[in-house]
């Protein structure tokens, strides 16, 4: 278990390519890493890797190509309208599931503020640690460029002249290509959270659940919490939760706007609320599940099933 306050960590620009998209984005575009496998104590390389943070957009030169990945995430939309093209919109209260494999964007649009949780999804392939994703980088540079979510390799470099940004990464740092799992949905999931109806919360009174969605056989969670002044519940699972309003203490600890609560395989954690309080669930797959098909993959790998990146 895990507890950080958002109001308390610095805001980094993220229109400078450091990120792992590469260049998209644009100078307007900054962020607060809450979680990563740094934060952790945890090598980056390991199947449940993740990355949580707060997303602020301020201009509206943001820009991404439609594309896809091979992890997974859930956008949570605080502030704004985030427009994915001939994906959708989403407008603020709006939760996203995006799986793996399934292509999304382009996308676009005006100031917004997002909660990002990005993560290893139902194919094991895990989630870059920043550290991997700038030491590859580095490299990368000396045989190209990154431009808007693009990379461009030099004149007379051996390789494709672009590739997307995340996956040239990915491969520099594995050294193999990177093979995208089907996906098991086709596209994402845009769920409009205001609009799902509330339910009492089984023995916890003065607590409604909205159960948003499980998702693949990973058994994903999703859901938003409302608690009564002087309730509580005991929240459990793997999975971010993160404080929409209010305030009150989660395990002693003091807990307000945009407090993050994060949770491991088995772990639970006490929420009380002082004020009427809004919390969104964000669920993570269980790291034994993903553990094991990791190795399966290994082993397909280790039989020649995956060639070199090029």
């Amino acid at each position: 278990m895990k507890i950080l306050h958002v109001d308390e960590l610095p805001i980094k620009s993220k229109g400078d390519g450091s990120g792992h998209a590469g260049g998209r984005g644009g100078p307007g575009h900054s962020g607060r890493e809450i979680f990563d496998p740094g934060v952790l104590g945890r090598d980056g390389t390991r199947p449940d890797s993740f990355y949580f943070g707060i997303s602020y957009h301020h201009a509206g030169d943001f820009y991404t190509p439609r594309h896809h990945h091979n992890f997974d995430q859930f956008r949570y939309q605080i502030e704004g309208d985030a427009d994915f093209g001939r994906t959708g919109k989403m407008k603020a209260g709006m939760l996203g599931y995006f799986p793996e494999g399934a292509y999304y964007g382009p996308q676009s649009g005006p100031p917004h503020i997002v909660a990002v949780l990005q993560f290893g999804g139902p194919s094991a392939s895990g989630y870059l640690d920043p550290k991997q994703t700038k030491a590859a980088r580095k490299a990368l540079r000396k045989v190209g460029v990154f431009e808007g979510g693009v990379f461009r390799r030099n004149a007379g470099v051996e390789g494709r002249k672009n590739q997307d940004s995340y996956e040239v990464t990915w491969e520099q740092v594995h050294q193999r290509r990177l093979v995208y799992p089907k996906p098991q949905y086709a596209t994402p999931i845009m769920m409009d959270s205001n609009n799902c109806p509330p339910r009492p919360l089984a023995g916890a009174p003065g607590v409604m659940q909205k159960t948003l969605g499980t998702f693949t056989d990973c058994e994903i969670r999703a859901a938003r919490y409302y608690l009564e002044p002087g309730s509580s519940f005991t929240a459990t699972g793997r999975g971010i939760f993160l404080v929409l309003s209010g305030s009150g203490s989660v395990e002693g600890e003091p807990l307000r706007e945009l407090t993050t609560l994060y949770l491991g395989d088995g772990e639970t954690a006490t929420i009380e609320a002082r004020d009427a309080t809004d919390i969104v669930l964000m669920g993570l797959p269980s790291t034994a599940l993903l553990a094991a098909t990791a190795a399966a993959a290994e082993e397909r790998a280790s039989a020649g099933s995956d060639k070199p990146a090029p």
